[in-house]
C-alpha cells in the first residue's frame, strides 16, 4: 500500500473515531445535563394504560424522565379527594425551558365508585386544589377501569380546555369543559356539575332543543346560530 492510501486510511478511521467519540459524549452530557429546553419538533406521546383508549400528546416538550411512583392522593378545587393508582410520573421540559410534569394511570374501577355506577361512563375534569394542576378523570362504559391524567401547571400553563382538547385529543362535543364553561351540558342528579356524559354542543342543541339554547344562551351570543333560529321561528 503506498504511504498516499495509508494516509487516507487513516485519516478516515480518525473521522469515523471522532464521530463515535463524540457521539458518546453527547449523550453522556445529556443524561448527566438535561437540555435546558425542548425544540419545536420534539414531542411526547404517551400511551395511558397502554391499550390505545386514552392517549396524551405534548407537543413541542421533551422527556426529561419516567419513574412509576407509589399511590398518592389529591383534590380538587370542589373537594373532591381522588388517588391515583399503579401511576409513573413523566417530567418534561417544553421549548421556553419551562419545567412540568404530569402523572398519568390506569385503575380499575372499584376503586372509584363515583366513577363506576354509571353504565354510560363518566368523567371528572377539574383543577386542583392540593397542587397547581389539572386533571382529569374517565371511566369509559366499554371497560372496566378508569384512567387518569395530571398536569402539573407550576411553570407550564394548562387550561382545562388545553388538556381535554390538545393534550388528549377529545372531542368538545363529547367531553364538554366542566368549569371552563364553553358549550351546554348537564350532569348526574348527585349535585356535582364536574361529572359528565355526553351533552350537544352549541349547533347540535340549537337544533335539536331551542327552547334549551335560549335557556342557556343570551340572543346575539352566536349570530349564526341565531339567524338559524330566527328562520325558523325563533325571537
Amino acid at each position: 500500500m503506498s504511504k498516499l492510501k495509508r494516509i487516507a486510511v487513516l485519516l478516515v478511521a480518525l473521522l469515523v473515531a471522532m464521530i463515535i467519540v463524540s457521539f458518546v459524549v453527547g449523550s453522556v452530557v445529556n443524561m448527566i445535563v438535561p437540555p435546558s429546553e425542548a425544540s419545536s419538533t420534539d414531542k411526547i406521546v404517551e400511551d395511558i394504560g397502554g391499550d390505545n383508549v386514552l392517549t396524551a400528546t405534548l407537543d413541542g416538550c421533551l422527556k426529561l424522565s419516567e419513574d412509576n411512583i407509589a399511590d398518592g392522593s389529591f383534590k380538587t378545587r370542589l373537594g373532591q379527594e381522588l388517588s391515583w393508582r399503579n401511576a409513573k410520573n413523566i417530567s418534561y421540559v417544553d421549548t421556553y425551558g419551562n419545567h412540568g410534569y404530569m402523572i398519568v394511570w390506569k385503575g380499575d374501577s372499584s376503586d372509584y365508585p363515583s366513577l363506576s355506577d354509571n353504565s354510560k361512563g363518566i368523567y371528572i375534569s377539574d383543577s386542583l386544589e392540593s397542587m397547581k394542576g389539572e386533571c382529569f378523570l374517565w371511566h369509559p362504559s366499554q371497560n372496566n377501569a378508569v384512567y387518569g391524567i395530571i398536569v402539573n401547571t407550576d411553570e407550564v400553563v394548562c387550561t382545562e380546555h388545553e388538556l381535554l382538547y390538545d393534550i388528549l385529543g377529545l372531542n368538545i362535543t363529547e367531553f364538554p369543559p366542566t368549569y371552563q364553561q364553553t358549550s351546554y351540558s348537564t350532569s348526574y342528579s348527585d349535585g356535582s356539575s364536574h361529572y359528565h356524559t355526553v351533552v350537544p354542543d352549541r349547533y347540535t342543541l340549537s337544533r335539536t332543543d331551542p327552547g334549551a339554547y335560549y335557556d342557556h344562551y343570551e340572543y346575539g351570543d352566536n349570530y349564526a346560530i341565531d339567524d338559524y333560529l330566527e328562520s325558523e321561528g325563533y325571537d
